[in-house]
């Protein structure tokens, strides 16, 4: 599984790999999918069974809905939706469906391990009902993308992939902020319309691209007659704030989260209504992914708030999980940090998008109901 669509969501089949106590109950189970836990009754599942592996923030079909929880259930879902639940007071993470129950349902038994069946199960993705920007501020998109200018994709759930990072690797632990994800960065021109190639033959095209955006939109208002670059949406605003073109250079593009009030509900880091802030996280170097060190150099050289770094050191499943307990470290006033991002210190994964990195959102965080893994 790659980092594509912002963290790799999926429904797949998958086996049981342990069985554990409940600390709080008597009759009830704890199972491990991956590194995900799901409470179970007591004697529901054994280790090695077939399941389906719901993740939280899915949204289950109406007939699934009705077989899984009946009118006298105890668990009732809102708008369909799969959330992490505290059940005795331990977070419970997705949900697990048996092979039978499928075959009921649907007329079909699963049985390729790890294949996804989200499609076949009608089963979708939770989608948060806001874009992460303040409501009025406007965004536009530029006719045409300029391909040199590269999404982040965002990370996948390190519960995916629980022995990814080997004990005693090397890591660095940074603090995940829970804004808008943002870019900017001077790329190669790229002559993508037919206005453009007819200005290319009489060489009147620059040879490099200011572009910044969000994650997924990249932005300009040409018709800023102030600027003559920037709009007035929060990306504009906030790169301007920072003049960020002039901390660049050709063939370099910074990824980051924009914050501040109103940017994500319950999540202002100090900052007022209005008041935007720019933390950068990533860089990308001639198309290339820059390891945490040189991110943080660059930072440093250039003059961009950088992400706090938790900590560094052997990599240690446990202290991992500790590390999201708490208030932000960047602003401490700031109650219940939104979770982590685990990297390595050295070497790149291609089949991670080229990034060596994977996220671990807090469980306090998930426990609120407008709160979503998928950022």
């Amino acid at each position: 599984m790659t980092t594509e669509s912002n963290s790799g969501y999926k429904v797949p089949l998958t086996t049981i790999k342990e069985i554990k106590e409940h600390p709080n109950a008597d009759r009830l189970q704890i199972a491990v999918v991956y590194g995900f836990e799901v409470v179970i009754g007591k004697n529901g599942y054994q280790v090695g069974d077939k399941v389906i592996y719901v993740p939280i923030d899915s949204i289950i079909s109406q007939e699934l809905e009705d077989n899984l929880f009946p009118h006298d259930s105890k668990i009732k879902l809102t708008k369909h939706r799969i959330r992490q639940i505290r059940i005795r007071k331990f977070p419970s993470q997705g949900m697990l469906i048996d092979t039978k129950t499928i075959q009921t349902v649907f007329g079909f038994e699963p049985k390729a391990l790890e294949e996804d069946y989200k499609l076949r199960l009608r089963i979708e993705k939770y989608e948060p009902p806001t874009n992460g920007a303040p409501q009025g501020q406007s965004t536009k998109i530029k006719e045409k993308k300029n391909s040199h200018f590269k999404e982040y994709k965002g990370l996948c759930n390190i519960k995916w992939f629980p022995t990814k990072f080997k004990e005693g690797e090397i890591i660095t632990v940074q603090e995940k902020v829970h804004g808008t994800n943002s870019r900017a960065g001077i790329v190669p021109f790229e002559a993508n319309t037919w206005w453009k190639r007819l200005k290319g033959l009489f060489g009147l095209n620059p040879k490099f691209d200011k572009c910044y955006g969000s994650n997924r939109v990249q932005l300009q208002d040409k018709k800023d007659s102030k600027s003559g670059f920037y709009g007035e949406d929060i990306y504009g605003k906030v790169f301007k704030q920072i003049d960020v073109f002039s901390k660049l250079r050709e063939n370099e593009i910074v990824y980051g989260e924009i914050y501040g009030g109103g940017v994500q509900k319950h999540y202002n880091y100090g900052c007022k209504d209005g008041e935007y802030k720019f933390v950068l996280f990533d860089l990308k170097f001639n198309g290339e992914w820059q390891n945490p060190d040189v991110v943080a150099n660059f930072a440093k050289e250039r003059g961009f708030y950088m992400v706090p770094e938790l900590y560094r050191g052997p990599c240690d499943a446990e202290l991992i999980k500790k590390l999201t307990v708490g208030n932000s470290v960047m602003v401490p006033s700031q109650k219940v940090m939104e979770g982590i991002a685990v990297k390595s210190v050295e070497g790149y994964d291609e089949g991670m998008g080229g990034k060596r990195a994977l996220k671990f959102i807090s469980e306090k965080y998930l426990d609120r109901k407008d709160n979503t893994d998928f950022h």
